[in-house]
């Protein structure tokens, strides 16, 4: 199984690169584009069933020049009637999540609608990933809201602190937040690795409370450097 994830992982990878025009090579189950290698790791356990549905949980690491991997790692959630479209449901999330702003990174963009993010952030290029939300999404995580640019500010002042790259750079923060009617639950991580002072100040943040359950994660990408 673990093999048919990484097949399916490596052809949404292309299938962008391909809607993006960009050139790639394919090599012993590694993309290169331009001057950079990706390879994949995958990390799955196995199926869940919950009443009809079946549930199949990824967690995907992607090594950019054979780092090791846990800049843009993303655990996604796949459901389907079958273990097949529960795989693939998991592969697609994972793409949106990780996998795309990864590759617009690299040059390799494909815009399906107006960006409602800034291009830009601290003096950074900045590409955020798709927003997975489980359950209901509360309204003040809307890119609109004032909650949200609230969030975003406290990612500018983070970011600004960061030491300027003559040469081409990424870097990550990832976010992960959970909320029930009583309580909320914040995780924030900076190239992979857990940031406690970070963390702190997401969740100090007016997070909302609700009746019902919810899960927000977002993987953010900065390019420093030339761009290329």
């Amino acid at each position: 199984m673990i093999d048919d994830v990484h097949q399916l992982a490596l052809a949404a990878i292309r299938h962008h690169l391909d809607e993006a025009r960009a050139r790639y090579e394919l090599d012993e189950g590694e993309i290169t584009i331009g001057d950079h290698r990706l390879g994949l790791s995958i990390g799955f356990e196995g199926f869940v069933r919950q009443g009809e549905q079946t549930i199949a949980p990824l967690d995907i690491q992607i090594h950019l020049d054979g780092d090791e991997g846990d800049r843009f790692r993303m655990g996604s959630l796949g459901v389907g009637s079958d273990s097949d479209s529960a795989i693939r449901s998991a592969v697609h999330e994972w793409h949106l999540l990780a996998a795309a702003p990864l590759l617009a990174a690299l040059g390799a963009a494909v815009e399906l609608r107006k960006p409602r993010l800034p291009q830009r952030l601290a003096g950074w290029d900045f590409f955020p990933g798709r927003m997975g939300v489980r359950g209901k999404m509360p309204g003040e995580l809307d890119p609109s809201a004032a909650f949200y640019r609230s969030l975003l500010e406290v990612l500018r002042t983070v970011v600004s602190r960061w030491e300027k790259s003559p040469r081409f750079l990424l870097r990550s923060i990832c976010l992960l937040a959970s909320g029930t009617a009583d309580a909320r639950e914040i995780q924030a991580a900076v190239d992979g690795l857990l940031d406690p002072g970070l963390t702190e100040q997401i969740a100090a943040l007016p997070w909302p409370l609700g009746p019902e359950a919810y899960l927000y994660k977002q993987l953010f990408i900065f390019r420093g450097g030339p761009a290329e």
